[in-house]
């Protein structure tokens, strides 16, 4: 089944009722944002989630100590980097899941993925829309016939990100058969509150795409 990441959490509440949904990844979000959430409150969600749920700390160009810190404080099981942060950066969290996101669009993005493959220094690689200014959660997709059109990520596990949703979830799995994506405003009422029924219809959808690619 595709693995699914919904990211932006920022109460025990919407945590809740994803994992209990099936959802494979939670994202908590320690950079400049709306749905910024303290180590403190990451904490205690993580506290309260099963075991099997990926705990995933997304971080842009912090130093490398402060993100050992807070990956321990709170009992990450991930890091996902939106900066500039390097190969060799990325190496240095062998505990972790590393996730590298790149931002894309038709002719930008593309080459900077190579070294961090050349270099084993990331577990998966997410690509995010290209937005001037935004690094990252703009609600906003990017062409998705590009990744077939690229692809040089040398069987590094491919999550998307921006702009997905219920409406075009079976698109992007069909078209490009991912495996992961990665899930913020598109399940939100508001930026930082889950909305559950959002939540059901993704996870229902992905379930229905997976059955029925399985019967073809």
């Amino acid at each position: 089944m595709t693995w699914v990441k919904i990211c932006g959490i920022t109460n025990l509440e919407d945590a809740k009722k994803a994992a209990a949904l099936g959802v494979d990844a939670l994202g908590f979000i320690f950079a400049p944002s709306k749905r910024r959430v303290e180590p403190e409150k990451v904490k205690e969600i993580i506290a309260c989630l099963p075991e099997k749920t990926e705990k995933i700390g997304v971080f842009i160009d912090r130093r490398l100590e402060e993100v050992k810190q807070i990956a321990g404080f709170c009992g990450l099981s991930g890091l996902q980097f939106h900066g500039s942060e390097s190969p060799d950066y990325c190496k240095n969290f062998s505990k972790y899941k590393i996730i590298k996101a790149f931002r894309v669009e038709a002719h930008r993005g593309w080459d900077e993925i190579l070294p961090y493959i050349r270099d084993n220094a990331v577990d998966r690689i997410l690509l995010d829309t290209y937005v001037e200014g935004v690094p990252g959660g703009t609600g906003k997709t990017f062409p998705w016939e590009l990744v077939n059109i690229h692809n040089n990520w040398g069987g590094v596990p491919l999550i998307i990100a921006g702009g997905i949703n219920v409406s075009n979830v079976e698109r992007l799995i069909k078209e490009v058969n991912p495996f992961g994506i990665d899930v913020g405003s598109g399940v939100e009422r508001e930026p930082g509150k889950k909305d559950e029924e959002k939540l059901k219809e993704l996870m229902e959808k992905v379930l229905t795409i997976q059955e029925t690619k399985k019967c073809s």
